[in-house]
């Protein structure tokens, strides 16, 4: 799998604590999952992490920061860099599971405007990512932070088909994340786009000329480096074989650190001369200084001058003016022959003040003087000699460094094995005491609940009370509650389709403001079966009483109770009184009940058999508001639909109570998301709940209401319309 330059989103976990082993697995590229391509690396399909050279010493505790979504970015590695490799400990018999490796220096956090992931609101605090995304049914917003939910400067709506938007599944859980491409790769997709075709207008058809070669391209000409740029461009520690003052040691060096990035060489500058150009010379012509010579001699003997070139006044003084350099030229022609007047000469011109300067500048830019050449190779070859030996000492000061902690570490070794043991000890030690701690808390809270419970008995067995004792729930999640109401409801013969569990358990936990529930099925009995298997898939007790039954409620419970009666309800808030009746009534109840509560219709499925109702735990009654009971925001579509069919009901006489709207605006706000349907679905489901039972209860006419009720089948139902 190549993933050289890109970067890809991996989960990292701790293989084995003790070892603290590190591996990552690949999840997904700015291309999409990878959950088919996982299959090339074998076995579990990770890749074990191992540790940078530069991070030898901090490879774990950085490692540990990193635990859960990070990023393998191969963006700034060269393309030879090869940062996966294959492990050479591969060995699956023996617990090495990862046949490959990736370098610790490829692996970093999660960028804060990298990858978003895309959740619900009330799920932002569990978010795998700085940054998220929130959704709101197809509305999806951000970024925002995960830690104060601040709206960053460029935060925008995003199309909830965005082919950027990716779906992977961790640890069995489905999670949505948003990989948006940077501006320079949706430049280079617009560019690559073809533009449309224009019609061209008609042109003159173009003459034949022949068809010249196209030059060839020329190499730019580098100019040429001095020595000292030369060293420094080198970059790399000289090897033994540049030590030209001593002999190669036939013993390796030995290295106690590991090895360190090259560093550019140092040391004292060359001496460069200023460069200045060059006149030409002429060539030298023994002729034409013999010529040059008997001319100018003849010239001062015969007395005679040349014309001058200006044109002067007849009366000017003309003198005879000594070139300097000319006469010292003569008088060293004349001092040829002599090698004692060469040397008095040579001391002499050598005396001036700045003439040494001056020849060596001369000197210098003789290109074809081999000793100055020489001389210049044997400084610069002096130089890389001095840079070397530098380098070597710093290198043995470092090594110096190593071998003394390293020696001062093996000392300390055995002391501080022993060290880890104890603390090793010491920690399972208290992780048990924690478990038995943990262990003996619910016990004494059952005791202190038992004896309560004994003395409740005792004080009202002699009163002809019945005694309720609400037993301790625990936790689930949504998904588990809707799929045990599903589960039991099939069980007991009752059709269930999708959103029924949902809205069943939106609905009770809803009702525990006024802890009143009523079910209707074809017959009353139906509706009483019902109740039953809602109460087991909860995990509760349902108790059936007389007229004047009188009952205590024993404290220390958290489950609700639920009690069937036909009279008024019970002032508690674990104890739901619950009603049943028929699906729909002939006529109007004078009696009818008119307090707003909830009515839920349940229907039985034909071709199922009743079972034996499953056993499920106990299940909290605040754990059943908490998960059902989501917030949400109604839209102005949803509030419109509301007040139209409130108003068509006040137009009969019989106004739905402002609890009753209450509770239907709070059921669609907290379960429009969840519907398949949608806010619709959502709405129907609220109408059916509530507003049917409303209708019923005060003998309306269906056909009142009928036109408000078009787009809403379930309601439409309920009230056999």
């Amino acid at each position: 799998m190549n993933f050289q330059g890109k970067a890809v989103l991996v989960y990292l976990e701790e293989d084995n604590i003790a070892r603290a082993y590190f591996r990552v697995q690949p999840l997904m590229t700015q291309e999409g999952p990878l959950a088919e391509m996982t299959a090339e690396y074998p076995d579990d399909g990770f890749l074990r992490i191992v540790p940078d050279k530069n991070e030898q010493h901090t490879f774990k505790e950085r490692m540990r920061t990193l635990s859960g979504l990070c990023l393998v970015d191969l963006r700034f590695f060269p393309m030879d860099s090869n940062k996966i490799r294959t492990n050479k400990n591969y060995s699956p018999s023996r617990g090495e599971t990862n046949q490959y490796i990736v370098y610790s220096d490829a692996v970093r956090a999660l960028p804060d405007d990298l990858v978003y992931q895309v959740v619900a609101e009330g799920d932002v605090r569990n978010a795998m990512t700085p940054c998220v995304y929130i959704r709101n049914g197809a509305n999806i917003q951000g970024p925002f932070r995960k830690d104060n939910l601040e709206n960053k400067a460029d935060a925008a709506q995003l199309p909830p088909d965005s082919a950027e938007l990716h779906s992977i599944t961790l640890h069995g859980q489905d999670m949505l994340f948003y990989w948006p491409k940077p501006a320079q790769e949706e430049k280079a997709e617009a560019a690559a786009q073809p533009e449309p075709e224009k019609e061209a207008a008609p042109q003159p058809a173009p003459q034949e000329k022949p068809e010249k070669p196209a030059p060839a391209p020329t190499k730019p000409v580098e100019p040429e480096k001095n020595a000292f740029e030369q060293i420094q461009s080198m970059n790399e520690q000289l090897g033994d074989h540049a030590n030209r003052l001593r002999p190669a040691s036939s013993a390796a060096p030995v290295d106690f650190v590991p090895e360190q990035p090259a560093k550019p060489l140092i040391g004292t500058k060359l001496y460069q001369a200023p460069q200045r150009q060059m006149s030409p010379k002429r060539a030298h012509n023994p002729l034409m200084e013999v010529v040059e010579n008997q001319r100018y001699a003849s010239r001062f003997e015969a007395g005679r001058y040349e014309a001058p070139g200006a044109t002067i006044p007849q009366n000017t003084e003309l003198k005879e003016v000594a070139n300097p350099a000319d006469a010292f030229k003569r008088a060293l022609l004349g001092m040829c022959h002599s090698p004692e007047a060469q040397r008095q000469a040579v001391d002499i011109v050598l005396a001036q003040s700045g003439m040494r300067q001056n020849l060596a500048k001369a000197l210098g830019h003789e290109t074809n003087d081999l000793t100055l050449a020489a001389m210049h190779s044997q400084l610069q070859e002096l130089e890389a000699e001095r840079l070397m030996t530098l380098m070597q000492l710093d290198d043995a000061k470092k090594n110096l460094s190593a071998a003394r902690e390293q020696a001062l570490g093996s000392l300390n070794m055995v002391e501080q094995k022993k060290l880890d043991q104890l603390h090793i000890a010491q920690q399972t030690a208290q992780n048990a005491l924690d478990q038995l701690n943990k262990t003996i808390a619910p016990l004494e809270k059952r005791r202190e609940e038992a004896a309560a419970y004994v003395d409740a008995v005792r004080g009202y067995e002699d009163g002809g009370k019945r005694v309720l004792c609400p037993a301790i729930g625990g936790t689930a999640t949504k998904a588990e509650l809707i799929n045990r109401v599903e589960e039991s409801m099939k069980a007991a013969g009752f059709l269930m389709e999708d959103g029924d569990a949902l809205a069943m358990l939106t609905a009770f936990a809803l009702s525990a403001k006024n802890n009143v529930w009523q079910i209707r099925s074809e017959a009353p009995a139906d509706a009483d079966t019902a109740l039953d298997a809602f109460a087991a898939a909860l995990g509760v007790q349902v108790v059936r009483t007389g007229l004047h039954d009188d009952f205590v409620i024993v404290p220390g419970g958290n489950t609700p109770v639920f009690i069937s009666a036909n009279y008024e309800a019970i002032s508690h808030p674990l104890v739901f009184t619950t009603f049943i009746d028929k699906l729909a009534k002939p006529e109007k109840d004078a009696e009818a009940w008119q307090t707003p509560h909830c009515d839920v219709p349940v229907y039985t499925d034909p071709d199922a058999l009743p079972k034996s109702l499953p056993v499920f735990p106990p299940v909290s009654l605040d754990c059943v508001i908490k998960e059902m009971l989501v917030d949400g925001a109604l839209t102005e579509e949803t509030t419109a639909t509301l007040l139209a069919v409130r108003k068509a009901i006040s137009a009969t006489g019989c106004p739905l109570p402002l609890e009753t709207v209450r509770m239907m605006a709070r059921f669609i706000a907290a379960a429009q998301n969840e519907f398949k349907g949608g806010v619709a679905e959502a709405i129907d489901r609220a109408f059916c709940l509530y507003v049917v039972a409303h209708i019923l209860d005060c003998g309306l006419a269906a056909e009142s209401v009928k036109a408000e009720l078009a787009a809403m089948p379930r309601t439409l139902k309920a009230l056999k319309a």
